[in-house]
């Protein structure tokens, strides 16, 4: 169990490849000597606290959000033939009181979402903490039990797969064409543009306005790529 003042750093939630992304972006470029809000001006609001906040859980940088000399070790490793060793070792550190004794090898899902319950990871939250969890131990190599990494996928009483759920397509101004993808909650936009091919969109369920002006703003980029090739 996590001890009192512990309770609301919550191990990181973010997609694995946002957290990579960031590690590649600085081995690009440069490391800084602290991570703050000029860093983060590519991403949305939530996105940015919550890779702060992923930076802090692992070590990389410290309460103050300056980078520590594990964020140096990761950056030079990345890419390379010892990332699986620098980065696992610094993983399993970060982890180790939240997993503690439970044996990886062996274990079922219920028993690895209890130990993220009890450290205070709930709802959705707790799902993307087991995902970005499962994630990373794959990209270090680390070896998981498969009833783990088997789960099944909800099923109806009848033990097939649910279905995806389509509202019908509006007549008169063109309303999106919705399909809800019951096993993941993902949400499937399709509307038409005039005179060109439809355009669709697979948007996660807890989508924020925020997270939509990152996703504006990449699609203006790319757009304004296309139209200069």
């Amino acid at each position: 169990m996590p001890k009192d003042e512990e309770r609301q750093a919550l191990p990181p939630y973010i997609p694995l490849k946002t957290f990579q992304g960031f590690v590649q972006k600085l081995k690009d470029t440069v490391i800084p000597e602290r991570v703050d809000g000029t860093l983060m001006r590519s991403y949305s609001g939530s996105v940015g606290r919550q890779l702060v906040a992923a930076l802090k859980f692992i070590g990389l940088v410290d309460g103050n959000n300056y980078t520590t000399d594990k964020l140096k070790a990761a950056v030079k490793a990345y890419g390379t033939a010892e990332w699986g060793t620098v980065f696992g070792e610094m993983f399993a550190e970060a982890y180790g009181e939240l997993i503690g004794d439970l044996n990886l090898d062996v274990a079922t899902y219920g028993q690895l979402a209890e130990r993220f319950r009890a450290w205070g990871a709930d709802g959705q939250v707790l799902q993307k903490c087991i995902t970005f969890y499962l994630a990373a131990t794959r990209n270090v190599g680390w070896t998981i039990s498969p009833h783990i990494t088997n789960r099944e996928r909800p099923r109806n009483e009848r033990g097939t797969r649910p279905k995806a759920k389509r509202t019908p397509r509006l007549d008169g101004n063109h309303a999106p064409d919705e399909i809800v993808t019951s096993s993941t909650g993902s949400v499937r936009f399709s509307f038409p543009i005039p005179d060109k091919s439809a355009a669709s969109l697979i948007l996660p369920p807890d989508l924020m306005t925020e997270d939509w002006e990152m996703i504006d703003s990449m699609v203006r980029a790319y757009i304004s790529r296309r139209q200069k090739k």
